[in-house]
């Protein structure tokens, strides 16, 4: 890399260097947990000593943080936060487990509310260069730099995603250009003329991009594109619809996994090695039993629990994120990190499955496998309903222009049969001609749960 790829606010060092902070992200494993545990008590002094909420949780468990001693008396004696506990105190407060004054407020959000009710969100000035710091080492390790330009396909609204994203990009100074505001079309031709070379929004959108330019006969792979990032979903590292934007961009892939309450919180490095590394320099996180609260080992599955130092605003400490995650606190593909890393980024939803003829279902598996049915667009539709007593899943899938309606039958028979492979139970697959599904501008609607409204799904009831 040459000094002229990077602006002069970065030296020659920077340049040449493909960590955004070397020296936390190489860290070995052993003084990141001391790190960790010196930050996480001093965490657990902060919010007993500022929020109401961890002051009632605490006293009611009958702790102190001065009563936290080992690493084992944070995993047992600590007690969990969820949703419901800062929804119950929203009822009452403007912003749940405050920890500061309004007067240190700099912005307010809310959560997208895919889970149910938004919760409302304050950011503090640091905060929010915190935030930007984690966004920035996903960029600067996809190999962005300063001399980049970003056009994010955002209205600015109260979502914290893509703000935090434009916090990211200010802190490697490259250069923002705003499509807030804009109809699609316009957005499009905006691309072609200011010609940028990041372009941030949600997967679902930029999927809608794709198909809308190509009706247009555009071909956005010819564009200045090289680099496509966002977030909302889970759509990039669905491996059908990764590829899509991959061929259909002519760009690589920027991907992380973001919690809402604690913003950005696991990245993809370099490597692309199908996963994410969790960002040690701003959380710490573990897998839990979902039903047992307890400690699971590394390489099982266990639910995704993170502690934030990065929200003072608000706090988060033992954060339940019902995501199910494989986690390796030791892993090595060759990125040189040595942040812990989730195998294959969420694996599911522990309030998220389905059981279909005794075996359990989780809807992410099911979108994961599609990339191995020939044919298959990123467009899709999983419907469960119940039969006689009975769950059942059925699978619709839109085929690519390019395969002809002779071979739709071939196509649901190959998804059934990878399905049943895969997962150990036949689903039932309906194969629909190009643009049968609906699109979404923002986030795509994919699961539909037709039982009673007592027997569905959490997030669909």
């Amino acid at each position: 890399m040459s000094q002229g790829d990077v602006r002069p606010i970065f030296g020659p060092r920077a340049a040449r260097n493909s960590f955004w902070n070397e020296y936390l992200m190489t860290l070995p494993r052993e003084q990141l947990d001391e790190l960790h545990w010196r930050r996480i008590k001093l965490l657990l002094a902060y919010a007993y000593r500022n929020s109401p909420l961890y002051r009632r949780l605490y006293d009611k468990a009958g702790i102190t943080p001065e009563d936290v001693h080992t690493w084992e008396d944070f995993y047992t004696k600590v007690p969990f936060t969820d949703k419901p506990d800062f929804l119950k105190e929203q009822e009452t407060s403007l912003f749940p487990s405050m920890a500061l004054p309004e007067d240190y407020h700099l912005y307010y959000f809310q959560t997208s509310g895919t889970t149910g009710a938004p919760l409302r969100e304050a950011f503090t000035h640091y905060d929010s260069l915190r935030c930007g710091d984690e966004w920035a080492i996903m960029f600067w390790d996809c190999g962005i730099r300063p001399s980049d330009r970003f056009y994010f396909c955002f209205n600015w609204g109260l979502w914290i995603g893509l703000w935090s994203a434009y916090w990211g990009v200010r802190a490697i100074g490259a250069t923002v250009y705003s499509g807030g505001g804009m109809t699609s079309e316009q957005r499009i031709q905006q691309i072609l003329d200011l010609q940028p070379t990041v372009v941030v929004g949600t997967p679902t959108y930029l999927v809608h991009l794709l198909d809308l330019a190509r009706k247009q006969g555009i071909d956005l792979s010819r564009s200045s594109v090289k680099f496509v990032s966002g977030g909302g979903e889970a759509g990039f590292n669905i491996p059908t619809t990764r590829r899509y934007l991959e061929q259909g961009w002519g760009a690589t892939v920027c991907d992380f996994y973001g919690i809402g309450e604690v913003n950005l919180g696991f990245i993809e490095c370099r490597a692309h090695a199908g996963g994410v590394h969790a960002v040690e320099s701003a959380y710490h996180s573990f897998s839990a039993d979902p039903a047992t609260g307890e400690r699971v080992p590394d390489g099982e599955v266990g639910e995704n629990i993170v502690s934030t130092f990065a929200h003072t605003g608000q706090v988060f400490i033992k954060y339940r994120t019902h995501d199910l995650v494989r986690r390796s606190a030791r892993h090595e593909h060759g990125c040189g990190w040595t942040w812990s890393w989730l195998d294959g980024s969420v694996l599911g939803r522990s309030d998220f499955m389905v059981t279909i003829r005794g075996v359990n279902i989780y809807p992410t598996a099911i979108e994961n496998l599609l990339a191995k049915v020939p044919g298959a667009s990123p467009h899709y539709e999983l419907h469960i309903s119940r039969a006689e007593g009975m769950d059942r899943m059925l699978v619709k899938i839109e085929v690519d222009p390019s395969v002809p309606a002779t071979d739709y039958a071939t196509v649901a028979a190959q998804a059934e049969a990878v399905y049943r492979d895969a997962i150990g139970v036949r689903l039932e697959t309906e194969v629909v001609p190009p643009q049968t599904l609906p699109r979404y501008e923002l986030k795509s609607k994919r699961i539909f749960d037709h039982r009673p409204k007592e027997e569905r799904l959490e997030l669909y009831r």
